[in-house]
């Protein structure tokens, strides 16, 4: 079947067509399409996109403006690398190192949490306190069934460091797993786990933050880039490479997490440590201002 428009309907359609191509150009801001968070309950990704936004300010005058956009769903991480790779779906992704992300994407080597992940403390059931209160040793610790993503990079940490882990397939799904006492602690990055704890309270009303333990992993983020854009990972490294050395980083770091790190109350945890067989010889360790240091 032909359809037939008029004179004025093909100028409508053909003044649309016209907006649409141009929009990128009389807009003038370029689209960075960034991961979508899994769930509303997510709060993960928020710092990330915040301080990512800062550097898009940042390297506005040497690279033009642009915009953050989420991808069209969210992705589970061994999808997020496939899609990375191709740099249509998603440019860039904030997450814990992993040696297979440095091998096929583009990583931006300055631990943007300061390596703050590293330090863990448990979301467990409350009624589980008075026991977790009697290890005094790393060895009682390992035999504690911990929970931990499959895809995660902490799981290959605590799995070769002798834990007791149960994996869960997804973020929302550990909770669920908490909960029905498949295992008994749940580490989380100090930057995490009290958003976690008050988003997740009001479904799991036995939910606690263990409060006395502290388990630390040398586990810096990075920023993942799209091989496909090394204009973009030029632009992110530049970015934050110019707020660290003007002091908005650290202006931003200590207004987002500084008193989550006083209210862990760190001076009075046990603290035990474990290697993390992720690192590469490239990540910056030597750079003492990278990393936040109790």
């Amino acid at each position: 079947m032909t359809i037939k428009l008029t004179h004025l309907q093909r100028i409508a359609c053909f003044a649309l067509l016209y907006s649409i191509l141009l929009a990128p150009a009389l807009n003038g801001a370029e689209l960075i399409l960034v991961n979508k968070p899994r769930t509303a309950e997510d709060k993960r990704y928020e710092y990330p996109e915040k301080l990512l936004k800062a550097i898009l300010s940042t390297t506005e005058q040497q690279y033009g403006p642009a915009k953050i956009k989420h991808s069209q769903m969210p992705m589970q991480r061994n999808r997020a690398l496939l899609e990375l790779e191709l740099g249509e779906n998603i440019h860039v992704m904030a997450t814990a190192l992993k040696p297979e992300w440095e091998k096929r994407l583009t990583p931006i080597r300055i631990p943007i949490h300061k390596g703050l992940v590293g330090y863990r403390i448990f979301l467990i059931l409350e009624k589980n306190q008075p026991m977790l209160s009697k290890i005094t040793t790393i060895e009682q610790l390992k035999e504690i069934s911990t929970g931990s993503g499959r895809q995660w990079s902490t799981t290959r940490a605590l799995k070769e460091s002798g834990f007791n882990v149960m994996e869960g397939i997804n973020y929302e799904g550990l909770f669920s797993m908490l909960a029905r006492e498949r295992f008994i602690t749940f580490s989380r990055g100090i930057n995490e786990v009290f958003a976690e704890y008050e988003s997740h309270r009001h479904t799991l009303p036995t939910l606690a933050i263990e409060e006395e333990l502290l388990l630390y992993i040398s586990l810096p983020t990075y920023f993942f880039v799209t091989p496909n854009r090394p204009d973009l990972a030029k632009r992110i490294e530049e970015g934050l490479l110019a707020m660290i050395d003007d002091g908005s980083f650290d202006e931003m770091f200590n207004a987002e997490f500084g008193g989550l790190i006083e209210h862990t109350n760190l001076p009075n945890r046990r603290v035990f440590s474990i290697d993390n067989p992720n690192l590469s010889p490239e990540t910056p360790l030597d750079i003492e201002h990278y990393w936040y240091r109790p």
